[in-house]
């Protein structure tokens, strides 16, 4: 497979990896912080899920090269799911 040696700035992947580094950036920041509660992780967790999704969708589409995913991996229907539970 050839795969280019230079990937120009401006495809949405790499945005995408810049976002996911920043996200990632913060994660490890509360992470190491001496309060990383749960309700900090759980939304940059969330996010950092997201962005990891579409990076693969859009490296995928951009190299041409089928994308095949675990049945375990989380889609967009659970993320809804996850919303919709009330815990009293």
């Amino acid at each position: 497979m050839n795969l280019p040696t230079h990937i120009p700035a401006s495809k949405a992947s790499t945005k995408l990896l810049k976002d996911l580094t920043r996200v990632r950036g913060k994660l490890q920041g509360v992470e190491d912080s001496t309060n990383p509660t749960v309700d900090r992780i759980n939304p940059l967790r969330k996010i950092d899920q997201e962005l990891s999704l579409r990076l693969l969708h859009f490296l995928s589409a951009e190299m041409n090269v089928p994308l095949s995913l675990p049945e375990n991996m989380p889609n967009e229907d659970d993320e809804d799911a996850e919303e919709e539970e009330v815990f009293f």
